[in-house]
């Protein structure tokens, strides 16, 4: 099949170039750019399973890696432009152990740069495809961008882009088509997406979403779109699993219990609320669970207490991927209305963007809108060309569940990752007892300081420095569950050294 489409795409490619003569290839340009980033976690923790465990400080952590990328861009008969881009990274495990060698060694990995081209039907009107970077807040240094960024079921941020592999910046970089139309002499964008996900399960899915910009004069800019994310699932019993782990539950006539330890709360019997897995945890004062599973002739889950009563479900709803996502934006250049100049004094804005990921409510989880709205503030402050740039930013983010992605990319769940009990089951209430001490309201608020300054033309330095979402990657290149900065006194700085030519 795909060398059936390759066949037809040359032939249609060959036939247009044998209808309008040889092509003409104009703006041919080939550039090289490379980058160093190297920095410290001065004070964080890093887990790399489930999080079971009180995860380890750790201090002053030495972050480095090298990356290098070749591209070649032209146009085609002044209207069909090409990227290609392919490159590498050198990179370390983030932790090193004594008795692993293989996390004491630098790793190789190549990758696309861009592989993309746009065709322009006329100065307003632009279709691009292929796997391109797209980033709709050009204020966000490195907080924000969540309409595209972010996982709503279980709620997720993220941190520069492509799943731990692009420390600085937070353009997203996917597989998918563009359409851009500009209206009202440029004051109106549009861009109608779709993306393919590359960095999240479950991969591939399709997400159309729409972004529109509003300029109105010269200092003030308004952002809004929504996503509807994982709308065009690949696989639907991925994006909608039936798994006990993501399937809620209410079962009339269950048991009272007493609590055990932290482990467990106290429910005074009646209708259990909870997830399919949880059901058979529950347990009495001697340590035995208060029901068993079994199947009745038709095949459908029961629950058999210790006294033979048959319980039966009377609400199952599994948790699906699928989320409406929202996001508006404002951006007022304070520097325009004061008669300032970016060429001399350098940006001078405030910016906010916040989002609601996920409009619908799901069970047990995701039952208040309101500790899904993430808001960023930022500022730009001008240095009066001593730097580029001097931005500020902080987000303020009330989720109250673990910042753990560990059954999206281990399981492929949309539920957020419990931390296990010592026998290693998914306990709620040792979560309940670290929620209520206050151990998930610490990452509430991050923050973070990115200054940018050009060297010599060609040669840019840029200093973050964070306590962000940032997730530190293992020997497999594979992203920490939890980000390395969690508490409040936990931050890190990176410093890049990029050219190009």
């Amino acid at each position: 099949m795909n060398k059936v489409l390759f066949c037809l795409l040359s032939a249609a490619v060959l036939g247009r170039a044998e209808d309008a003569g040889a092509p003409v290839v104009t703006d041919r340009k080939i550039s090289v750019a490379a980058f160093i980033d190297a920095g410290q976690l001065r004070r964080g923790a890093y887990v790399e399973d489930e999080g079971a465990g009180t995860p380890e400080t750790q201090r002053s952590v030495f972050m480095n890696r090298d990356g290098i990328a070749l591209i070649y861009s032209g146009t085609l008969h002044s209207d069909l432009h090409m990227t290609i881009g392919v490159g590498g990274l050198f990179w370390k495990p983030f932790l090193e152990k004594k008795d692993e060698p293989q996390t004491k060694k630098i790793n190789f990995g190549p990758g696309i740069a861009e592989a993309s081209t746009q065709y322009d039907f006329n100065p307003d009107l632009t279709l691009k495809f292929g796997y391109f970077g797209y980033k709709y807040n050009p204020d966000a240094a490195n907080l924000g961008e969540y309409l595209l960024r972010s996982e709503a079921y279980p709620t997720l941020l993220a941190n520069g882009s492509g799943n731990g592999w692009v420390w600085l910046g937070n353009e997203y970089k996917n597989l998918g088509i563009k359409l851009t139309w500009d209206m009202l002499g440029g004051a109106l964008r549009n861009d109608f997406l779709v993306f393919s996900d590359f960095y999240s399960n479950p991969v591939f899915d399709m997400s159309p979403s729409y972004v529109a910009t509003f300029k109105v004069g010269k200092a003030l800019e308004l952002g809004a779109g929504v996503n509807l994310r994982h709308y065009i699932p690949i696989k639907p019993s991925a994006t909608t699993p039936k798994a006990d782990k993501s399937t809620y539950v209410e079962i009339p006539g269950f048991p009272a219990y007493s609590a055990i330890d932290s482990t467990q709360g106290t429910f005074a019997g009646g209708t259990l609320k909870a997830m399919k897995n949880q059901v058979t945890q529950f347990l009495d004062a001697s340590g035995t669970p208060l029901v068993s599973v079994d199947k009745d002739a038709q095949g459908k889950t029961v629950y058999i207490t210790s006294a033979g009563d048959t319980l039966r479900p009377s609400v199952e709803t599994p948790l699906t991927f699928k989320a409406i996502e929202l996001m508006g934006r404002f951006s007022l250049n304070l520097g325009s209305l004061l008669g300032m100049e970016d060429s001399t004094s350098g940006p001078f804005k405030i910016f906010a963007e916040a989002a609601l990921l996920g409009v619908a409510n799901q069970p047990y989880y995701f039952e208040n809108r309101s500790e899904r709205i993430p808001i960023m503030m930022g500022i730009n402050i001008p240095t009066f060309r001593l730097l580029d740039l001097l931005s500020v930013q902080v987000e303020y983010f009330k989720n109250p569940w673990p910042d753990n992605n560990f059954n999206v990319f281990h399981d492929g769940l949309p539920v957020p990752d419990l931390p296990p009990t010592a026998s290693g089951n998914s306990g709620p209430g040792l979560y309940e007892s670290r929620k209520a001490s206050g151990f998930y309201k610490n990452d509430d608020l991050k923050w973070s300081i990115m200054l940018q300054r050009t060297l010599v033309p060609g040669w840019l330095m840029d200093l973050q420095i964070a306590n962000d979402h940032f997730r530190g990657q293992d020997q497999y290149g594979q992203a920490s569950a939890l980000p390395v900065t969690q508490a409040k006194s936990d931050w890190y700085y990176l410093l890049r050294f990029a050219w190009s030519m």
